[in-house]
């Protein structure tokens, strides 16, 4: 596999998200948290493409966690608070 900075591949996972290309989306942030399990901005991406697949409860559990190390994540609560509504 090609060596690729860390932002940069966020940035493709995120671009994936746009085109509705969620499990794969999905399955690039879980391979980054393998290697990287304390990457919080890889759990906002996993969390937000939860969040367009309609998976409440893993959208909930990801955000949780980011809230856990950062109380005043605005992507998060924003997150939580789709989730709670639907």
């Amino acid at each position: 596999m090609a060596n690729i900075p860390l932002r940069a591949y966020e940035k493709m996972i995120d671009e994936l998200i746009e085109q509705n290309n969620l499990q794969e989306a999905i399955a690039h942030c879980k391979h980054i948290l393998k290697s990287y399990p304390k990457c919080i901005s890889t759990y906002r991406i996993l969390g937000k493409a939860f969040l367009e697949e309609k998976a409440y409860n893993e959208t909930a559990d990801v955000f949780k966690r980011v809230l856990t190390v950062y109380p005043d994540d605005f992507i998060s609560h924003v997150g939580m608070s789709l989730v709670r509504e639907n």
